[in-house]
C-alpha cells in the first residue's frame, strides 16, 4: 500500500496507494505522463528548500491547474505544499491566491545563544569547524543531560570533527571534569548524505544509559529528519551549497552562510521533545550582514541547461516565459540554450532532436551525458565513465566502517 520511489530504487507497484518520492523522480513522471493521471493529490514537502526540481514542478503544476479540464485527465487533483519557513504570500499569489493554512507547531522553548566566535571577516575561512568542536566539549561538561547536534557542511569536515572530538572525549576524567554525575561518556555518530543506510541508521538508536549522543551532521538534519533527544544544537551557521561556475561549465558545491530561515529550522531541532538551547557559532553583526532572509533558489544559481532540456522535452518552447515562482536571469537561459545547441540536443528553432530526447533520459548534466555518448562512439567510454562518476559526487572516497 505504502511504497517509494529514489534515484536507481523504485519499491512500489500498480497496489500502491501512497508513494513517497524525490522531486526529481517526480519531474521524471511528468516526463513520461505529463497530466500526472496516476496522481490525485500531490504533497510538495520542505519546499522553502527551493530545489530546481521543485522550482519547475510549481511552474508546470501551475501551467496544469491553469487548465481547467485538461483533456485526457479523469479526476480533478490537488496541491498541498508543506514548509516551516516558506515565503507564504509569495507562493500564495502564484497559485493565484490559493488558501493558505497555518497548523501551529509543538516545539519546546529553545534558547538561543550567540557565542561570537565566528564574524564577517571569517566568512572565507574554516575557523567554525574548530570553534564547533570547543563549543561541543563545552556543553557535554557543562550541560545537563540531553544529545548534541552539530551542523557542519560535508563529509570531511565531520569526520575530521568526529576524530577530534573523539580523540578529546577519551582524555576527559568524568568524576571531575564533568557537572552533571548522570553523564558517563560521550557517543559520538557522523551523519551524511553519502553514508549508507544501515549507518544513518545508528543515530535514531538510543544511546546507552549514562551515555550522551553528539551528532555531527550535514544540513540534511535540519529538516529532513528527527533525532529524539536532541537538546542542544551548534549551528556552524555555514552550509555547502551547489552554484554555476561558469569557467568550467560546472555546477561547484561552495561553503556559504546559511540564510536566517535555514538557522531558524536548525535552532528547532533543539526543542522537538523539551526546552533546549542553540549554540549559534557566530555574531549578531554576522547574522545581520552575511546571511539572508531565505535561501536562494537554485534555479537563480546552477546550471539551467537539464531544465530547459525538461522543458523542452514537455512541449514549452517559450521557455523564457514559463511560469517560474522566481524567473532566472534571461542571458543564463540564453546560455542553457547555447549549450543545448552545441550538444546537438536542440535544433537551430530550438526544437528537442532525437539525441536531445536521449540526453534527458541520464541522470546526469547534458553536456556530461553527451560526452558519455561521444565517447561509446569513439570506443572510449570506459576512461570517460569514472571521470563522469567522480564529478557527479561530492567526495570520490568512501571510509569504511
Amino acid at each position: 500500500v505504502v511504497g517509494y520511489q529514489v534515484r536507481f530504487d523504485d519499491c512500489s507497484s500498480e497496489d500502491t496507494a501512497i508513494k513517497y518520492m524525490t522531486d526529481g523522480c517526480l519531474l521524471r513522471q511528468i516526463l513520461a505522463d505529463p497530466l500526472l493521471n496516476k496522481y490525485s493529490i500531490i504533497i510538495l514537502d520542505e519546499a522553502h528548500e527551493r530545489s530546481l526540481s521543485t522550482d519547475i514542478l510549481f511552474g508546470l503544476l501551475k501551467k496544469l491547474f491553469l487548465e481547467k479540464k485538461p483533456l485526457g485527465r479523469k479526476q480533478d487533483m490537488k496541491l498541498v505544499v508543506m514548509s516551516a519557513t516558506l515565503e507564504v504570500d509569495k507562493l500564495s499569489e502564484f497559485f493565484g491566491h490559493c488558501s493558505v493554512l497555518h497548523i501551529p507547531g509543538r516545539n519546546y522553548p529553545v534558547q538561543e545563544i550567540f557565542c561570537n566566535l565566528i564574524g564577517p571577516r571569517n566568512t572565507g575561512t574554516s575557523a567554525y569547524v574548530t570553534e564547533a568542536i570547543k563549543v561541543t566539549l563545552n556543553i557535554h561538561l557543562n550541560e545537563p543531560r540531553g544529545d548534541i547536534l552539530v551542523f557542519l557542511t560535508g563529509q570531511i569536515e565531520i569526520e575530521k570533527a568526529c576524530d577530534l572530538l573523539f580523540q578529546k572525549a577519551e582524555s576527559i576524567d568524568y568524576r571531575y571534569e564533568v557537572q552533571d554525575s548522570s553523564v558517563e561518556g560521550l557517543l559520538i555518530l557522523p551523519l551524511y548524505g553519502s553514508m549508507s543506510t544501515d549507518q544513518q541508521k545508528r543515530i535514531f538508536l538510543p544511546a546507552p544509559t549514562g551515555i550522551r549522543k553528539c551528532v555531527v551532521s550535514t544540513n540534511i538534519a535540519a529538516t529532513s529528519l528527527t533525532i529524539e533527544g536532541v537538546r542542544y544544537v551548534v549551528d556552524s551557521g555555514f552550509v555547502k551549497q551547489l552554484n554555476h561556475n561558469p569557467r568550467v561549465g560546472l555546477d561547484i558545491l561552495e561553503v556559504v552562510p546559511i540564510s536566517k530561515s535555514e538557522a531558524t529550522q536548525r535552532t528547532g531541532r533543539a526543542g522537538r521533545t523539551s526546552s533546549g538551547k542553540s549554540y549559534r557559532l557566530y555574531s549578531q553583526e554576522f547574522w545581520e550582514q552575511c546571511m539572508p532572509d531565505h535561501t536562494v533558489p537554485e534555479i537563480k544559481r546552477t546550471s539551467l541547461t537539464a531544465v530547459i532540456l525538461t522543458l523542452k522535452c514537455l512541449s514549452v518552447h517559450d521557455v523564457i516565459r514559463f511560469p517560474y515562482l522566481d524567473c532566472p536571469e534571461e542571458r543564463l537561459i540564453l546560455e542553457a540554450l547555447k549549450q543545448l545547441y552545441q550538444c546537438d540536443a536542440i535544433d537551430r528553432r530550438g526544437h528537442v532532436t532525437r539525441l536531445g530526447e536521449f540526453l534527458v533520459q541520464f541522470p546526469l548534466p547534458p553536456n556530461l551525458t553527451c560526452a558519455i555518448i561521444k565517447a561509446a562512439s569513439f570506443d572510449c567510454e570506459d576512461l570517460l565513465l569514472p571521470i563522469a562518476a567522480m564529478l557527479s559526487v561530492e567526495n570520490v572516497f568512501i571510509r569504511p566502517g
